[in-house]
């Protein structure tokens, strides 16, 4: 499947807004300029596979969940950064919380899946 840079961008995008970021700030922890992340996030470059792995680790993402465009083809940002906001919440849950959620989530399928 071929590699699509807005989509990656959109992700980035979302993921420093979600964190409340400047592209200015992003730059600085990526170790590249400014101008490279707005290249980026407007998808006009395809970044190399050093700025992916730092931008992931700067997200404490995968890169796999980074570069998973299609999960994210014709979202919208503001999608983007709730599943982001949700993903984060579950990774700080404790093993019985994260149970209960489970069955929470498995509750509302049968009900309205």
């Amino acid at each position: 499947m071929p590699v699509d840079p807005l989509q990656i961008g959109s992700k980035v995008k979302a993921l420093r807004k979600l964190k409340k970021l400047t592209q200015e700030q992003l730059a600085e922890a990526v170790g590249v300029s400014w101008r490279t992340i707005s290249n980026l996030e407007t998808g006009k470059v395809i970044p190399s596979l050093q700025v992916i792995c730092d931008v992931a680790r700067c997200f404490d993402v995968s890169i796999d969940e980074l570069l998973d465009t299609q999960i994210t083809k014709n979202k919208s940002v503001t999608r983007i950064q709730k599943e982001n906001q949700v993903t984060q919440t579950i990774y700080q849950l404790n093993d019985r919380l994260l149970a209960h959620i489970e069955e929470y989530i498995q509750l509302i399928k049968n009900d309205f899946g």
